[in-house]
């Protein structure tokens, strides 16, 4: 049995798939890696491009199946692992070197059901690296994870991606754990509550090295992102009630969390183009169905948050697209500065 089965959903990947597989291929801990590359009805050149990895690599299996979305070809990724452990690599993004080896001897010296990691975005003004919530090699118990971790991905998404994580696959299996079919946005949360509501410890590895390459032309660039985000939104506090939090702490902090999917949606829009941002700006700002959600998370952004975004939140109480631009334009130069 391999230590490690990484999944690699791959829909028309042909300009980022090369870079992925390599950094895959280059895993310090690889003779103990299954790769699983799922071709989910591409038509461009990344079938024959995984054939070819995979005849290569006899430790890569490759799943050719008809189109439909990315958290289907997960599962159906999942119903072929083997390892002991299950990760997830989007086909557009990279890992370092010791990526895997990280996790691995973190999840196996602790004895822990899950591992996680930071993520870094590559983005055309610079890398940017979500903070940490822990210290690294920090031991979370059950009882931790319920009040604590999940209790953070109320509102903070930095934790949301399944990528940034590698998970013990018996609890996988024995509890029926999938990606929700049909959802555009947000599978990989509900994916990782999941697996949470079974999870007896997890561990930090902190900035262990996963590269997400935000492509202008994704989802998170557009205004699916913000519709669907609203799509759901209800939905989602009705989860997060039921794994025992209070609902005037779900609704503030997921309110919240609207608000920093949208200014992370206008910094992106920003890094490509400033009338775009603009644009959006203006659109949402006369949404007031919307805009009523943000307004609920202004003072809980104050108190929690920076300067950069508690001038932000000052700027969308004001409907301000001029101090929402200036806000947006001084981050970009930070991240800049600290690429």
């Amino acid at each position: 049995m391999y230590s490690l089965s990484v999944i690699v959903p791959v829909y028309n990947a042909e300009k980022y798939l090369t870079q992925t597989l390599d950094s895959l291929a280059a895993q310090t801990v690889a003779d103990s890696m299954q790769i699983i590359l799922v071709d989910d009805g591409s038509s461009d050149a990344s079938p024959a491009m995984c054939d070819d990895f995979a005849s290569k690599r006899p430790d890569t299996v490759v799943i050719h199946r008809k189109n439909g979305g990315v958290s289907a070809a997960r599962n159906a990724g999942l119903k072929e692992a083997s390892g002991e452990y299950v990760g997830f690599v989007d086909a557009d993004d990279t890992v370092a070197p010791d990526y895997y080896e990280k996790l691995l001897n973190a999840i196996q010296e602790n004895g822990c059901d899950m591992a996680f990691s930071s993520l870094t975005f590559v983005l055309s003004s610079g890398n940017r690296i979500y903070p940490e919530w822990y210290e690294v090699g920090e031991v979370l118990n059950h009882s931790e994870i319920c009040h604590s971790f999940i209790r953070k991905m109320v509102s903070d998404s930095s934790q949301n991606s399944a990528c940034i994580k590698i998970f013990r696959r018996s609890i996988i299996e024995e509890n029926n754990i999938n990606f929700p079919a049909g959802v555009k946005i947000g599978e990989d949360k509900r994916f990782v509550l999941d697996f949470l509501k079974h999870c007896n410890s997890a561990v930090c590895v902190g900035n262990a090295g996963y590269f997400y390459l935000d492509v202008p032309s994704s989802a998170m660039h557009t205004d699916t992102v913000i519709e669907k985000l609203m799509d759901t939104y209800e939905d989602e506090v009705k989860i997060f009630r039921s794994l025992g939090l209070d609902e005037e702490t779900v609704k503030t902090e997921k309110a919240a969390f609207v608000f920093y999917t949208f200014a992370d949606f206008l910094q992106r829009r920003y890094s490509v183009s400033r009338k775009d941002a603009k644009a959006s700006a203006k659109k949402y700002f006369a949404d007031t169905s919307f805009m009523q959600v943000i307004d609920n998370s202004l003072e809980f952004i104050k108190q929690n948050n920076g300067r950069i975004l508690s001038c932000l939140a000052s700027a969308f109480a004001k409907r301000s697209v001029f101090m929402t631009l200036t806000v947006l334009f001084i981050q970009k130069l930070i991240n800049e500065r600290n690429s």
